[in-house]
């Protein structure tokens, strides 16, 4: 945060006695002295040139002008820098969120009266009840961006990564603590961006990329052929996941890893890492017991790094829901068969993860897995803040000191007077 401050404000109440002061001295400026002197009515009537006017009034206005500037440097001006510094033992967060096309349906928005007109239409595929949504109303992507994006805001100190999925995934935000730059992409997470389907797989995947970076395979592979610098290196700046047990202690000591690279290793603190899966659909991209098995092995591969999967699984239970086919205007919404989520398959993702599974039919309960997964996963943090400040007297000193040196050399040659 940046800012303009006195150090010394109080300075400024004296700045009525600098008005009573100018108003004084210009009556004692303006006061006759009654000396004897020769008569010079004779010259009453002769027009002033401009240097007699300037004479009375420009020295003196710069001498106050300056007393001024004066006030204002004793008063200390400084400009301000917040900063701060932060030490996070904080959590890793990936959101993967689902943009398959069933989130345009209307079904999580808590307002009353979202949907009016409906009628009976027949179309080429049969008989369907059309009706015509309010231009506000939210569809599920609508209401988990809201929520997201509440979410994020109170995790700081944490990095956040966003992923979507759908037929493919896509990473929106890698790993970071700018959590403004991830609310902002979030805001403009569109339904369908990467493909109308529902491919779980995926969204799990490429989450685990954001989150594992450099592991001790890594290490190994990179031991065939690097220096011993060069691993240290990347050791000590790439994000890594370095787990230890007896089996990976045996691996290391078998390839002769130098000593100072496993010390490097073990003095990466590894950080609490999760992942929030959120969709409202079956895993589409391969259906069936094979389908399944390849979503459950993504699990499976997170649980190997102690990675925690909350899977949320969003949408009403309702038989029927009433799906977005246009944004604004008449007939913009068909009542469709709700298809709802796979809930056992999401609590074995969990399950598997040492996660949990939260549902979640509007809103409001949206927002309850979210306060929940904040008390699950808290966020430890310390914060330091100091003012960097900067002493900007010398802006109005010099010109202080320019003015009171302007008014001595006018009075010393184009204002002199001659007694």
């Amino acid at each position: 945060m940046n800012g303009f401050r006195f150090a010394y404000p109080w300075i400024f109440a004296l700045l009525p006695l600098w008005l009573l002061l100018f108003w004084w001295m210009r009556r004692q400026q303006q006061k006759r002295v009654s000396l004897r002197f020769s008569s010079l009515q004779a010259l009453q009537g002769v027009p002033q040139g401009w240097r007699v006017r300037l004479a009375r009034t420009l020295p003196l206005l710069l001498r106050w002008l300056a007393l001024l500037l004066g006030l204002v440097a004793l008063a200390r001006p400084q400009s301000v820098v917040r900063k701060q510094w932060f030490e996070s033992t904080g959590v890793d967060i990936v959101l993967s969120l689902d943009t398959s096309g069933s989130m345009k349906v209307i079904d999580m928005d808590n307002r009353g009266g979202l949907v009016q007109d409906i009628h009976q239409q027949l179309t080429n595929q049969g008989v369907f009840d059309f009706g015509t949504a309010r231009n506000d109303a939210l569809d599920r992507l609508d209401v988990v961006k809201l929520v997201a994006q509440e979410f994020v805001r109170k995790r700081k100190g944490d990095r956040v990564s966003l992923v979507i999925f759908g037929t493919e995934a896509r990473t929106l935000c890698p790993l970071t603590h700018d959590l403004s730059a991830v609310s902002s992409l979030l805001r403009d997470v569109q339904i369908g961006q990467v493909g109308q389907n529902t491919d779980l797989r995926k969204g799990i995947e490429l989450g685990l990329k954001r989150l594992v970076g450099l592991t001790i395979e890594d290490v190994l592979e990179m031991a065939k052929t690097r220096s011993k610098d060069y691993i240290l290196e990347q050791v000590r700046t790439r994000k890594a996941s370095f787990l230890f047990d007896k089996k990976t202690d045996e691996l290391l000591k078998r390839a002769k890893i130098d000593p100072a690279i496993i010390e490097a290793m073990r003095a990466r603190k590894p950080r609490s890492q999760i992942l929030i899966l959120l969709t409202d659909g079956k895993h589409t991209a391969k259906p069936g017991a094979e389908g399944r098995e390849e979503v459950l092995r993504a699990a499976q591969d997170a649980a190997l790094y102690k990675i925690k999967i909350y899977t949320v699984g969003i949408g009403s239970k309702k038989a029927y829901t009433f799906l977005r086919i246009k944004r604004s205007g008449r007939d913009n919404v068909v009542r469709f068969p709700s298809d709802s989520y796979d809930e056992d398959l999401m609590r074995e993702v969990s399950k598997i993860t040492k996660g949990r599974f939260f549902s979640a039919q509007d809103r409001k309960a949206l927002k309850q897995v979210y306060a929940d997964i904040n008390k699950l996963e808290p966020n430890r943090f310390k914060v330091r803040q100091w003012d960097e400040t900067k002493e900007r007297y010398i802006w109005f000193l010099l010109p202080m000191l320019g003015l009171l040196g302007l008014a001595l050399l006018l009075n010393a040659t184009l204002f002199r007077r001659i007694p």
